[in-house]
């Protein structure tokens, strides 16, 4: 009886050993990673999400309406990313032609560096306008202009605003030229690539804008000027009334 104990205390022990061990080896294995995204996928992850936040800025009630416009919005990113795909790096050097333009002051010379990246993006154009097109048959015109400005990241709203803080006393008539000039902006800068050149488009217009503004009777660089010290002088008085703990 107690060689029959000992042999089979002898067979469990190892068998038990190689279990405990196992066991600790599979705690200690850190999972295996998540294979990475190819090119493609983490392309259409991209689409999926800026279409999410148009979605969520839409907040559309009508759940075939959304799909539609999803649908929509995803083919187009596609699109507008294949075709940048092919122009990003003529019209990165376009663009800084019309950068040193614009430090010339010279308008003519800034109309002429603008010329070759109208003629860029006029090859996008087709797709533009089909894009635009197929959101109509869906959306209110209100809510085609929700969509760019979520693409803008609402520069329209945020430039007008300003432009009314700076500009003093503007009339209906100038307050009109300007969002309209600033539509037209957002209109070209939903095709832009990036964010600079979003903001670029916008230059385009605010340079127009002022132009406007000066024929207007206004002093712009000295309105800026103004503007820029009443900042200062807030921010600079905002601090002062922080007591010293929350300074520090």
């Amino acid at each position: 009886m107690e060689i029959r104990m000992k042999t089979h205390l002898t067979l469990v022990l190892p068998v038990a050993l190689l279990w405990s061990t196992a066991i600790a080896a599979a705690q200690s294995t850190p999972p295996a990673a998540a294979p990475a995204l190819t090119a493609e996928e983490k392309a259409k992850a991209g689409y999926e999400k800026h279409t999410r936040e148009i979605l969520d800025a839409l907040k559309l009630d009508d759940d075939a309406r959304a799909a539609q416009v999803h649908d929509i919005l995803v083919a187009r990113f596609a699109a507008w990313k294949a075709w940048h795909a092919e122009n990003d790096a003529w019209l990165k050097e376009l663009w800084a032609q019309y950068d040193q333009a614009r430090g010339t002051k010279n308008q003519t010379n800034i109309d002429n560096a603008m010329k070759p990246i109208d003629a860029v993006y006029a090859t996008f154009k087709p797709q533009h306008d089909a894009y635009k097109a197929k959101l109509a048959a869906v959306l209110t015109p209100e809510q085609i202009e929700t969509v760019e400005d979520v693409i803008t990241i609402n520069k329209v709203r945020i430039t007008y605003n300003a432009y009314g803080e700076i500009f003093h006393g503007l009339t209906d008539e100038q307050k009109a030229f300007i969002l309209g000039k600033l539509k037209a902006a957002r209109e070209e800068a939903i095709d832009a690539g990036s964010m600079r050149e979003i903001s670029a488009f916008f230059k385009k217009y605010k340079d127009r804008i002022e132009a406007y503004l000066t024929a207007q009777g206004y002093d712009v660089k000295q309105s800026y000027k103004d503007f820029i010290a009443k900042q200062k002088a807030e921010q600079a008085a905002k601090k002062a009334a922080k007591p010293e703990k929350e300074q520090e």
